[in-house]
């Protein structure tokens, strides 16, 4: 073999095992950041917001709270796990591990892992609390890439809150959120805030189940600035998790300029635990 050949070789190993373990390093780092903001996430008390009673909702959103939750089960937070894929652009899909963490106020925590290759990682944190949101995103969990806060997004991530309700249902009851009948199975329910509302459109079916959820309160990332787009969630199928029915496996897709709707993200809920 040339000298030459075995330099190459011998410097392309070295990259090898040195990213290997800027990875591992990383997503320590990453992990043991996202492991302490869910200690203080779930051990902060702050006082929940009243819960109205099923008589005060609309049929189709108390429907869906005796269908998810009809032991009526209380609980102060729920974690939630997810495995699937993440499409940033046509043709190109990751891996994509999540955690979330809700309560049933307007609170919630977000950590994502997407593996481009077996090398390379990306990571992102998302907060909501009190009217104010972050998403830091980084390579290998500690090289910062892009950060997103702001009104525009905090309203976004409040969607997101009200949206994921279907993972929730305590949040659903919750009276800073207002329904709106617009049909036998559509209902728009804004959420407030503070200052801050957003506001989600649910789609029910004939079983009392919610099947999709819409907003045009959402922004997207786009090259590291945010991009106002309509947003969709389907539900493609339910599963129950210690005695609760949640949505199993999920679609979302963002709009497109040309009208339609792009898929960006399918996963499924594998591990839901209630705190």
């Amino acid at each position: 073999m040339p000298p030459v050949l075995k330099k190459i070789i011998a410097v392309a190993l070295l990259l090898i095992v040195a990213n290997v373990g800027f990875v591992w390093y990383g997503q320590a780092s990453y992990e043991a950041t996202l492991k302490s903001l869910s200690k203080a996430f779930i051990d902060d008390n702050a006082s929940a917001k009243t819960m109205n009673t099923s008589a005060q909702l609309p049929p189709a959103i108390s429907g869906y709270i005796d269908f998810s939750n009809p032991a009526r089960k209380p609980y102060r937070a729920v974690v939630l796990q997810f495995d699937g894929t993440y499409s940033p652009k046509e043709g190109k899909s990751m891996k994509m591990h999540a955690l979330a963490l809700l309560r049933p106020t307007p609170d919630m925590l977000w950590g994502i892992r997407l593996d481009s290759n077996p090398l390379i990682t990306f990571n992102a944190i998302e907060t909501y609390h009190a009217s104010r949101a972050m998403m830091q995103t980084t390579l290998f969990g500690i090289i910062p890439i892009a950060k997103f806060d702001g009104t525009a997004f905090a309203r976004s991530e409040l969607a997101k809150i009200l949206a994921y309700g279907l993972f929730n249902p305590d949040l659903l009851k919750c009276e800073c959120i207002r329904y709106e009948k617009v049909d036998t199975d559509h209902t728009i329910a804004t959420i407030e805030d503070g200052n801050l509302t957003a506001s989600v459109t649910f789609t029910s079916d004939d079983k009392g189940r919610i099947v999709e959820v819409s907003s045009d309160d959402r922004v997207k990332p786009v090259n590291k600035k945010m991009s106002k787009a309509p947003w969709r969630m389907r539900v493609l199928s339910y599963k129950e998790f210690e005695g609760i029915r949640l949505p199993a496996k999920i679609e979302e897709s963002w709009g497109t300029k040309e009208g339609r709707l792009r898929p960006y993200a399918e996963y499924t809920l594998t591990q839901a635990e209630w705190l």
